[in-house]
């Protein structure tokens, strides 16, 4: 009987320490654990074709005293690893000049750019330097526009995902946001800016890492990127 209990002790105990050794190795596993992040611009993929702004123009986001920003001001652009729109239904931002007593409208509007892009790859990567998270997003946006030959505006300023990969135990989003709006030109002639950021988060196994980028757009086509 003592016999019988000795090994049924013994086995046990075997069968704990290796679930013990098994959970310390998991915890240490630096194929479970994000270790870096890199973003980087590359060449996108759809070159701009010249068009006119077609989004509709939504909600109002911000308004300062001369004019006012359209379209949704927060939108997710990946859910779960997975794009959350994949066509020209993307929620775009306008600033527009602010007109009272009426809504500003794309088609009163005139001289707008063709679209510009700008493409960014980002990069997570393991412990041992595999990358476990990439996806590619790119920034629309058109400028130029004007009011009666008044002012320097921005339309269709939106992100889209592409080129999404996920290693298994990994899960990330990615969200857009207007974060910014100024007039950097004059009462008399308004020069319209903005600034997006595109934030990410990327939950393991074993820790979460969040990252964001900021961009700033304007009215005179000027690009700038404002951390990385």
């Amino acid at each position: 009987m003592l016999k019988s209990v000795l090994i049924a002790t013994f086995l046990m105990t075997a069968l704990l320490g290796n679930t013990f050794a098994a959970s310390s190795v998991e915890k240490t596993d630096p194929s479970l654990v994000i270790e870096s992040v890199t973003v980087e611009e590359v060449q996108p993929l759809v070159l701009p074709t010249a068009e006119l702004p077609t989004n509709p123009l939504g909600e109002v986001i911000a308004v300062i005293d001369s004019m006012i920003a359209l379209g949704k001001k927060i939108w997710p652009i990946i859910e779960a690893g997975r794009p959350v729109i994949n066509n020209k239904l993307i929620p775009a931002i306008s600033i527009l000049p602010n007109l009272e007593g009426q809504n500003p409208t794309l088609n009163q509007m005139s001289n707008w750019s063709i679209p510009k892009v700008r493409s960014y790859r980002v990069s997570f990567k393991n412990g041992w330097g595999s990358e476990v998270v990439g996806f590619t997003y790119t920034l629309y946006w058109q400028y130029n526009g004007s009011y009666k030959g008044i002012g320097k505006y921005v339309t269709n300023l939106k992100v889209q995902a592409s080129e999404i990969y996920t290693a298994w135990g990994f899960n990330f989003d990615a969200t857009s946001e207007l974060i910014g709006l100024s007039n950097v030109g004059s009462a008399e002639q308004p020069v319209a800016s903005g600034i997006i950021q595109v934030a990410y988060t990327v939950k393991g196994l074993m820790n979460e890492v969040r990252s964001a980028q900021s961009f700033y757009v304007d009215g005179d086509g000027n690009f700038q990127v404002l951390n990385n």
